[in-house]
């Protein structure tokens, strides 16, 4: 799938899954992993034996998947639905997963009400693991899929030729907008603490983008301080996901470092010229997941940068 074809998926796949709810929901949800993974085996129900808790299992890495798409959002029904569905996982399936992960067709992601029973089961169950698997995860399968079979799972055709998109990826826009905000009023300290400068130099940017990476550290903790105050505790680990597979896909079509982090621009922007301001939030949000070990190379613990470097990044 070419890059301006991932940017269309973005709000066809958001669309299709604000149509979608039950059984239709649960249906696209099994068509997608079935042609994603091989070793999916979708759980539907069957007579009297219902689907003993589960909507779906991956066999290798031994996840069990629970759909929830109402029509109408009720917190009390979420509430009963994830805590009877893991404790018929438990005590139906108890030998057959690892992760207990929670599908769901929130376009705002996970609410208050599912992130508290998360963080409640996490504590009670610390040998299960839990994720979400909400638009944003949607739309990464999606976008790892063949044009015919997206086509066919969206019903709809891409256009036959490359249009030019201005479609911000929607999970960043929020802190996007944070970004425009906050910076304004920020007062960062005279001393930059870029992540270590051996990274920078090992992947091998050129002298300009390092030094404007550099400048764009300051504002990192910002990105920091909007994840810590977000209700959904999975929020964070999606993006992460999203950039690190994301940075494999780009890093494995073009060899130019600086290439690469364009391109990593135009995912979080889209490939329409932004605004001055909101280049610089791309890059401190991309520095933010760059910190974070993210996106591009690691440098061997022993690998030091030269004495020139250090004094340019200085």
């Amino acid at each position: 799938m070419k890059s301006w074809q991932r940017f269309l998926v973005r709000p066809m796949v958001r669309a299709k899954l604000s149509e979608l709810h039950s059984q239709g929901f649960e249906s696209f949800f099994h068509s997608l992993m079935q042609l994603r993974y091989p070793d999916f085996v979708p759980v539907r129900t069957q007579g009297r034996l219902g689907d003993l808790s589960a909507d779906g299992l991956t066999i290798n890495n031994r996840k069990l998947y629970a759909c929830y798409a109402p029509e109408t959002y009720d917190a009390s029904e979420i509430r009963r639905k994830f805590t009877k569905d893991l404790a018929g996982a438990l005590e139906k399936r108890g030998d057959e997963f690892d992760t207990f992960v929670f599908v769901h067709n929130d376009l705002r992601g996970v609410g208050p009400v599912v992130s508290s029973e998360l963080s409640k089961a996490r504590t009670a169950h610390p040998s299960i693991a839990f994720e979400v698997f909400g638009a944003a995860r949607f739309i990464q399968e999606m976008c790892r899929l063949e044009v015919p079979d997206a086509e066919d799972l969206l019903g709809q055709e891409f256009p036959a030729e490359e249009t030019v998109s201005g479609v911000e990826l929607r999970d960043l826009a929020p802190l996007l907008d944070e970004l425009r905000e906050k910076r304004a009023q920020a007062r960062p300290p005279g001393a930059i603490s870029p992540p270590p400068r051996n990274k920078l130099e090992y992947n091998g940017f050129s002298v300009d983008l390092r030094d404007e990476l550099v400048q764009r550290m300051k504002y990192v903790p910002l990105v920091e301080a909007y994840y810590q105050q977000r209700n959904d505790p999975f929020e964070r680990d999606e993006a992460a996901a999203a950039f690190h597979v994301e940075y494999q896909r780009i890093s494995q079509e073009h060899e130019d470092p600086d290439e690469v982090f364009y391109q990593l621009q135009q995912y979080v922007l889209g490939n329409k010229a932004p605004s001055r301001k909101r280049y610089v939030d791309a890059q401190v949000i991309l520095m933010y997941f760059f910190g974070e070990c993210e996106i591009f190379k690691v440098p061997p613990k022993d690998w030091q940068p030269s004495d020139d470097y250090t004094e340019v990044a200085g």
